[in-house]
């Protein structure tokens, strides 16, 4: 079979003579129908591996749907034959086929395209990272990308009484208002203009990960409101933050990490429901924004690169925001 690999610091290489995985005891095999590529964790894999020590232990191409080819002994959920998503693969989505843990399989509607579909390895993510939002809440969300714009469904369907979405880009903040956001804030980046996109929520959800916008959710959110870190610090790893402003106002913070298998069959199990039942309030359609084929993985990555959040916060970058129109990019063997 055909499988990319991550060989070093922005090096990739296709490689078309790989054997198919054997699916060992509560494992699957996938064959992959789409892998869309993750705005966060595989492009800093990619730019920063050699250099981020985290970067080159992680899967890179793990947004998978596909459909069963086999399973391992003890697999009782999924059946050969059956659509699925993937929510953390074993082996890279950058291939014909991807193997994966079966408590990291969810089963994909029959009305939810493959390209859609593997969109949905982020919805446990926000399914998870939303779990203290309460009804009637007011939820503020920083980050308009793809995690941030599903954790702002999964929001809205929660009960909030009001989400405010925060982004650098007009153009994401249209699919945010599309998804129900009672309000959109366009601001460009400095703690400043976060600092004026609101006060007193609940819950600031910090769905892009870096220091600045870590410690503007901290301002954001009324005494003993709760901070939520979903965008990923893989560039910036260390973030200092006023620990006497988090006292004095009682914070309360969680992550979106499932750090163990009831956490993540539990989040997964939430997210198949959604897909399931209530999937037309997902707005897939407006995720999905660009596919191409396997062997033009470094065309999507190329893309997806002319973006703020690959570099260090405050370093000056050649770029003022994320990809122009550009949410979710499908690989398809």
């Amino acid at each position: 079979m055909r499988r990319y690999e991550l060989v070093g610091r922005r090096d990739i290489r296709l490689v078309t003579d790989v054997a198919v995985p054997d699916p060992g005891p509560l494992e699957v095999l996938v064959r992959v129908h789409a892998c869309t590529v993750c705005n966060r964790s595989d492009l800093a894999y990619f730019h920063y591996h050699g250099l981020r020590e985290h970067c080159s232990q992680g899967c890179f191409g793990h947004e998978i749907a596909g459909v069963v080819e086999a399973t391992g002994a003890g697999v009782s959920r999924v059946v050969p034959g059956q659509r699925v998503f993937v929510r953390t693969p074993l082996t890279t989505g950058y291939a014909d086929y991807a193997l994966a843990r079966e408590i990291s399989v969810g089963v994909l509607p029959d009305t939810v395209p493959f390209e859609q579909g593997a969109i949905l390895q982020l919805l446990p993510l926000a399914v998870h990272a939303t779990r203290g939002i309460r009804l009637g809440d007011r939820v503020a969300i920083v980050g308009q990308g793809p995690v941030g714009q599903l954790a702002l469904r999964v929001a809205v369907a929660r009960g909030a009484a009001e989400t405010v979405a925060v982004d650098l880009d007009d153009w994401r903040l249209e699919r945010s208002s599309a998804a129900g956001a009672d309000a959109v804030r366009r601001v460009d980046g400095s703690r400043e203009q976060l600092a004026a996109a609101g006060a007193d929520f609940d819950v600031a959800i910090d769905a892009v990960g870096t220091p600045t916008t870590l410690n503007a959710c901290v301002e954001l959110v009324r005494q003993n409101g709760l901070v939520v870190l979903l965008g990923t610090h893989h560039i910036d790893t260390h973030v200092s933050v006023d620990l006497v402003t988090w006292e004095r106002k009682g914070l309360r913070v969680h992550s979106s990490a499932e750090p163990v298998d009831t956490a993540r069959a539990d989040a997964l199990a939430v997210a198949e429901r959604l897909a399931h039942r209530r999937v037309a309030v997902l707005h897939l359609a407006d995720l999905h924004t660009h596919t191409y084929p396997l062997d033009e993985l470094p065309k999507a990555l190329e893309q997806l690169s002319a973006s703020r959040a690959l570099y260090p916060d405050g370093e000056r970058a050649p770029y003022d925001g994320p990809p122009r129109e550009t949410l979710k990019v499908a690989i398809v063997p």
